[in-house]
């Protein structure tokens, strides 16, 4: 599965970065180093399709 339209890609970023910090603080399972790199790789996959240009960063246009 890897034909994520912009839109999808978009609201998975925007799901992440809304979401991330909340569901660390309440899983007391959360334990996993790795699980967390692959989520942030893949936000930042899904940031590099969409155009979604997180909460709190800041990217000036080229």
């Amino acid at each position: 599965m890897t034909d994520l339209t912009k839109d999808e890609a978009f609201a998975i970023a925007e799901f992440i970065d809304k979401n991330i910090f909340q569901a660390i603080r309440v899983d007391e399972d959360w334990d996993s180093l790795q699980y967390l790199r692959n989520l942030i790789h893949g936000y930042e996959k899904c940031c590099k399709l969409s155009g979604y240009v997180g909460l709190t960063e800041h990217r000036e246009e080229i």
